[in-house]
């Protein structure tokens, strides 16, 4: 079980994101049961692929941002988070709710965002029993942090397991232990890239306008964003809205983006031969099924060709 007790980046829409959030249906059906009754929706074929059973499966409501929100049990109280890969704390609440739970603060740590600049110091509160996605941790750390729209964050160190696949059309999210076969139908596996200090963010090469590039899957943006230098060293124009983007590749998937955000990934960056430069958010990670094995070191990425 991967327990990420790493707290220096959580990544956060930015308030310019919130004129445009990608909003979707707020409640999906699961109808994914075994046995299920005449009529229910067609089982997708990855569970199979990838062998899957029947209790790895868990509902997903993509709400706010597009984002894939699953469930979490703190005390008497069920609360709905976006599951962020992004997010290197773990389970994290904002701060009004934080206090409403009654959660002592037990000490405070810093955090900071993807440049390595210090946010602010925010109350941790140790040994707490929670939920999530159906697993009980009897002592578990809950971070405190401040968001005007979002009641907290599930990082994947809090996830119960050490691979998971997100369907954001079924509004499934698989999570299991097991290997990955060596090759699946319909997927195209990418190595993933380890950052030496954050080793849990999904990190893969890709190519942007035909430079070779890392990229992040990160289901906590709700858009694209690109790093700073990548901006200058392509001689990219940036606008109020952000820098259009020519041509992304990421493993059998292209596009253009229209308008990324420009963001300091200097922080994040650590360790890595090269910078992080792109950022793949929920806007377009909705459009695909994607597998993240962290004992294989790979991504898989849905290719229906």
């Amino acid at each position: 079980m991967f327990r990420s007790r790493i707290a220096n980046r959580q990544e956060a829409p930015n308030p310019r994101d919130k004129g445009n959030p990608v909003k979707r249906s707020g409640l999906v059906v699961f109808g994914l049961l075994l046995g299920a009754c005449q009529g229910a929706p067609e089982e997708p074929e990855w569970l199979t692929r990838f062998h899957y059973a029947g209790e790895s499966l868990h509902d997903l409501e993509i709400r706010d941002f597009g984002y894939p929100f699953v469930p979490v049990v703190l005390g008497q109280e069920t609360l709905r988070l976006p599951f962020d890969t992004g997010n290197m704390v773990g389970l994290t609440l904002e701060a009004g709710r934080f206090k409403s739970l009654g959660l002592p603060c037990s000490e405070r740590r810093n955090r900071r965002d993807s440049g390595g600049r210090l946010i602010s110091s925010s109350c941790v509160a140790n040994g707490i029993d929670a939920t999530v996605l159906g697993v009980r941790f009897d002592s578990i750390s809950v971070f405190e942090f401040e968001h005007e729209s979002l009641p907290g964050l599930v990082g994947p160190g809090t996830i119960p397991g050490s691979r998971f696949t997100l369907d954001y059309r079924a509004g499934i999210l698989a999570i299991d232990n097991l290997s990955s076969p060596d090759t699946v139908p319909g997927f195209v596996a990418l190595p993933l890239v380890r950052a030496p200090r954050l080793p849990l963010l999904v990190l893969v090469t890709g190519r942007v306008q035909g430079h070779e590039v890392i990229v992040e899957i990160d289901t906590g943006k709700s858009r694209t964003t690109i790093d700073r230098g990548l901006v200058s060293l392509l001689a990219l124009q940036e606008t109020a809205s952000g820098v259009s983007i020519g041509t992304v590749e990421l493993g059998p998937k292209s596009w253009t983006v229209d308008a990324a955000r420009v963001v300091d990934t200097s922080g994040i960056s650590e360790g890595l031969a090269m910078p992080i430069s792109l950022g793949i958010g929920s806007d377009l990670l909705a459009d695909f099924v994607f597998t993240v094995d962290y004992t294989a070191a790979r991504l898989w990425i849905e290719d229906p060709r």
